[in-house]
């Protein structure tokens, strides 16, 4: 029972805002999800820069990579050495230990080539690893911050224009309408609580969640198409 228990919890977010959007109609979860977009919009034009000022300025980065490196360093990475080169098959089985899920797992083999070693400046498998996962680790935690912010100041002003609810429109198309948004509205809130779970690489919450996606074939299909990774790769 165990394994299912971020399933359930993600069937049971995708219902209840399925059973919401039913409820209160199109009209005011369309204001809710245009004022989603635009917060996404100004997040992903802020998040960059906010994310290179704590990588750059801070001690956030260099933590994080200790930390990850005292996670990951018996997560059977024995097999490779330091003659290996970027991109050996040994470094993709060491990645493919770690067991993260796909989405992660892919990235880390198409950036692990000579080129990205030269760029940031690494040698060694390990500070490639430690070096890119502190990095995704940053932008999805600043992502996620800056989401959460803008999210409650999108609260504010729906509670101040809750007078749009009472616009006359047809009750079941409306409740249809919002049913959809709310459903949507619900996976933008997987996605985002996914692309948090990334702040918690080299973490026991961290494992647990990738474990729970890898066990369900839903989680999965959701975790790997997560659109908003793109947003912060």
């Amino acid at each position: 029972m165990s394994d299912y228990y971020l399933l359930i919890a993600v069937i049971l977010i995708l219902i209840f805002g399925a059973v919401k959007g039913y409820r209160k109609g199109f009209l005011r979860l369309a204001v809710w999800f245009a004022g989603l977009i635009a917060v996404l919009f100004i997040v992903t034009k802020l998040s960059p820069y906010v994310s290179s000022f704590l990588i750059e300025n801070t001690s956030v980065y260099d933590n994080l990579r200790v930390k990850i490196v005292t996670a990951y360093k018996d997560a059977n990475t024995n097999t490779v050495t330091n003659e290996s080169s970027p991109g050996d098959e040994s470094e993709n089985n060491a990645i493919d230990a770690f067991g993260f899920p796909a989405l992660i797992s892919d990235y880390l083999k198409s950036n692990n080539t000579s080129e990205i070693y030269d760029k940031l400046a690494f040698s060694l498998f390990e500070e490639y690893i430690s070096g890119y996962l502190a990095t995704l680790s940053i932008k999805a935690g600043t992502f996620v911050g800056l989401f959460v912010l803008l999210a409650i100041v999108e609260f504010i002003i729906i509670m101040a224009i809750k007078i749009l609810e009472k616009i006359p429109v047809l009750r079941t198309f409306n409740r249809l309408l919002g049913m959809a948004t709310g459903i949507t509205l619900s996976l933008v809130f997987i996605w985002v609580f996914f692309l948090a779970v990334m702040m918690f690489f080299g973490h026991s919450f961290g494992a647990w969640v990738f474990s729970q996606v890898k066990a369900s074939r839903f989680l999965t299909l959701l975790f790997n198409n997560n659109i908003l990774f793109e947003l912060i790769r």
